[in-house]
């Protein structure tokens, strides 16, 4: 087949795709921000229509021909690859797609929707987290981690189901089942990631051991309990992910700041102006909206907004960042680019350069400039603990999730779930084997098979950050990212783009020396 009927193919097809792509965008948004049945109805809806669009066999036979004599022009290559594996994930009967698409949006209903009772009172997570920091009575901090935990029984039914649909789509499309489905559509090799893994869990494993002693020694002062009683309600979130040490300090600092204020000016010195992406976004919390937090891109022509429910907190301002990242990385493709390659080429170079603007909000070079007169050796004490933490976080997620496919429903996934944490984290569940703690992480259930591109994207920010010679939020690091990371959008694989910008392959070392070497 010719290359001249794949230019004829892409201008007649990619059109009906952009533009039911736009209408489930538009959708998710409704449903993440009013959380109604009406809005999940439409929202599954919609997602059936898509991914129908992209089930159409004769179109993939068509693909796979082409694919035999791919075209030497970058751009029509990548597109072939990019629709390739679209196609792929999607080749299923109308009936599954259909059911996986409804499940998807009953869940996210669910956690849009769900707030636990503490106390006899309904609380939202950010209440749940003021529990966490501020309350030093072990038992009613129990109580607040043991209600964030409600949703689990809830939606472990519906996540098994889903989880059960998933790898039968896996299964018709030839994969042992949905996580290594995924991570081959992602341009991911299975064991090159979970070596990458363990490198990084061997290499930062004295050093978190380290802080975890430390940790644990201040939680027994702080609550006036033996180390035998501390459980995960001792930390100040509730999946333990988040340094729990000096957080009223590090939120102090900040209780007089505009998060929104500073974080639009931080990216202006960049040359990003932020002030349309902040006017379409949701910023505060609310009933019936998702409590977390997002960056969407709804029509890959400009409209990007983020969700986000903010707090006069340290967490809130690295999280503004953080979204501010993904969005002004969406803004930055070149325009010329064809609409499919107008996307990040996979989650962990935008996670990157997420994570690399978060992490702002705990350095003295940031701080400064809307804080003067202060001492912030705590935010970067703090940073550096972060990193540790989360890095077992993602192990525990990673590991967990594979398990879960590779698996299934029918084992233990309760005590699974467990014996990770203690594994990777060093905090024990006793008592929790019948609960469904793995099933209150929103990412379990609809963001499958990512929680991996945060930690990869940390290595990223960290090699991003050894290259750039600048501050970050100056105009020379703007027009570097602009030129080197953003512009370029899909027109590589994530790994040799990657590459382009670094000047070399991913790796963990600039992360090691960074945070795991000489624990403050």
């Amino acid at each position: 087949m010719s290359i001249q009927s794949f230019e004829e193919f892409l201008h007649t097809f990619i059109p009906k795709v952009s533009l039911k792509s736009l209408q489930c965008n538009k959708a998710l948004w409704i449903l993440e921000t009013t959380g109604t049945q009406d809005a999940a109805d439409l929202k599954a809806s919609l997602d059936v229509e898509l991914r129908l669009l992209l089930s159409d066999r004769k179109i993939y036979q068509k693909l796979q021909a082409w694919s035999k004599n791919p075209p030497e022009d970058i751009y029509l290559s990548r597109q072939l690859n990019v629709l390739l594996r679209m196609f792929a994930a999607n080749m299923l009967p109308e009936k599954l797609l259909k059911k996986i698409a409804k499940k998807e949006a009953e869940l996210s209903m669910i956690y849009a929707t769900f707030r636990p009772k503490l106390e006899g009172k309904r609380v939202s997570e950010n209440e749940i987290r003021q529990v966490l920091k501020g309350d030093k009575d072990s038992d009613r901090r129990k109580k607040a981690w043991e209600a964030s935990k409600e949703i689990g029984k809830i939606l472990a039914p519906h996540i098994l189901e889903l989880v059960s649909l998933r790898n039968e789509g896996a299964k018709a499309l030839g994969y042992p089942h949905y996580f290594l489905m995924q991570l081959d559509l992602q341009e991911v090799d299975r064991d090159t990631l979970f070596s990458l893994l363990n490198t990084i869990a061997t290499r930062s494993e004295k050093a978190y051991q380290n802080l975890l002693q430390k940790i644990q020694e201040k939680q027994m002062a702080r609550f006036s309990v033996a180390k035998e009683e501390l459980g995960p309600w001792s930390w100040e979130d509730p999946f333990c992910q988040e340094d729990p040490l000096d957080t009223s300090k590090l939120d102090k600092l900040v209780q007089n700041v505009d998060i929104v204020s500073v974080a639009k000016n931080s990216f202006g010195k960049m040359g990003f102006d932020v002030e349309n992406i902040l006017q379409r976004s949701d910023l505060y919390e609310r009933e019936g909206k998702n409590q977390h937090a997002f960056c969407l891109h709804i029509d890959r022509e400009g409209d990007v907004r983020t969700l986000n429910n903010i707090q006069p907190s340290i967490r809130w301002l690295e999280t503004v960042l953080h979204e501010l990242g993904h969005a002004v990385y969406e803004l930055g493709f070149e325009k010329s680019l064809p609409w499919l390659l107008r996307e990040p080429p996979h989650m962990i170079p935008t996670e990157g350069m997420a994570l690399i603007s978060g992490r702002q909000a705990y350095l003295s070079s940031f701080l400064q400039d809307f804080i003067p007169g202060e001492d912030f050796t705590v935010a970067e004490k703090s940073l550096q603990r972060r990193q540790l933490i989360f890095s077992r976080w993602v192990l525990v997620m990673t590991y967990f999730e594979e398990a879960l496919y590779n698996t299934g429903p029918k084992d233990d996934l309760n005590t699974l779930w467990w014996q990770l944490v203690e594994k990777f984290q060093g905090i024990r569940g006793k008592g929790r084997e019948r609960d469904f703690d793995w099933a209150c992480k929103y990412h379990i259930a609809l963001a499958p098979v990512y929680y991996y591109s945060y930690l990869l994207g940390e290595l990223f920010a960290s090699s991003l950050q050894q290259k750039l010679s600048t501050p970050f939020f100056s105009p020379q690091t703007g027009i570097f990212l602009q030129k080197n990371l953003f512009a370029p959008g899909n027109a590589y694989s994530w790994n040799l783009l990657m590459e382009k910008v670094l000047g070399k392959p991913l790796s963990p070392d600039a992360w090691i020396a960074q945070y795991a070497q000489d624990l403050v």
